[in-house]
């Protein structure tokens, strides 16, 4: 894995994208009718507005979209588009409820959650009142304005999370248990946990970092050494270490007509010098075993000042 260190672009009031009417892409995305985004409560206004312009530019006329029709789903209750160092405001004016085009947005609400089980229906109701703000608050100090958390939210002094939520389970069962973390830190903990768990022998990948500049200076200043100490968002670690039977994540689209997209969960089964043989677990290619090959990687948001 070759890990490239990448200025991120900003997407602004005038961003555009870069995808011409007569170019692949754009006869492409010109033959589709119904465009699908995910997650809409994460996708910045200026982010709709590139996309209003980019449709209108490969259809060849001025209606909205290109007179394709868009179909967003998300809510706004969960997170919504990041501004670094911003204020609750800032935040609030980067989404998509104040963008131009929302006042032509139709909005339909979904009310049964198909995904929960009957046993989980207590705790569904209880998250959307906590989304909502409606769940009892704390009067009195030192807990005033806290919120009480279920008792089977928690974990005693002595309980492993990795063993309350995987022991005992099946290897078939890998793939329809996970376990949130708020950071990468915390991720990087329970992944080592996880790895000390399994049976076999650790096999290490090294990331090779290097950075794209023409001042020297910059070179110097940032040596191979501090480049492998990063982990940007996106991006695997420098030192990856994995074991057979270890459950893994896509975090690039590698192959979508065959599943192969950012997200999907695989469990290795041959791990070689130059790519993992893998099990898919998730999606239309559940149970194909796919090669996953050392690729150049760039994260979106490095925050560094070099490519």
């Amino acid at each position: 894995m070759h890990r490239l260190l990448k200025l991120p672009v900003p997407i602004l009031e005038t961003s555009t994208c870069n995808i011409t009417p007569n170019s692949t892409h754009g006869r492409f995305l010109r033959q589709i009718s119904l465009y699908l985004l995910d997650e809409a409560s994460m996708i910045p206004k200026y982010a709709l507005s590139a996309i209003d312009k980019l449709l209108q530019d490969i259809c060849n006329n001025n209606f909205l979209f290109g007179g394709k029709v868009i179909l967003m789903g998300g809510d706004f209750r969960q997170i919504l588009p990041v501004v670094k160092r911003g204020r609750p405001a800032e935040v609030t004016e980067s989404c998509l409820k104040c963008s131009k085009h929302w006042r032509y947005v139709q909005r339909f609400s979904l009310t049964v959650n198909m995904k929960i089980q009957i046993e989980e229906e207590e705790f569904s109701q209880w998250l959307l009142k906590l989304g909502s703000g409606t769940l009892p608050v704390k009067p009195e100090d030192p807990l005033r304005g806290c919120i009480e958390i279920p008792e089977q939210c928690f974990l005693s002094d002595n309980e492993s999370i990795v063993e309350k939520i995987f022991g005992g389970a099946e290897e078939a069962d890998y793939a329809k248990r996970a376990i949130l973390t708020p950071t990468n830190v915390d991720s990087l903990a329970i992944n080592e946990e996880v790895l000390h768990r399994l049976p076999g022998d650790v096999k290490t990948y090294l990331s090779s970092d290097s950075i794209e500049t023409d001042n020297l200076n910059e070179i110097n200043n940032f040596p191979v050494k501090f480049l492998n100490s990063l982990t940007p968002s996106g991006m695997p670690v420098h030192c990856l270490k994995l074991k057979i039977g270890a459950v893994i994540m896509l975090l690039r689209n590698l192959d979508l007509k065959g599943g192969l997209c950012n997200g999907t969960r695989l469990m290795v089964r041959v791990l070689h010098n130059n790519y993992i043989d893998g099990e898919v677990l998730t999606g239309v290619s559940a149970g194909n075993r796919v090669f996953v090959p050392r690729v150049q990687l760039a994260p979106s948001d490095a925050n560094l000042p070099f490519t």
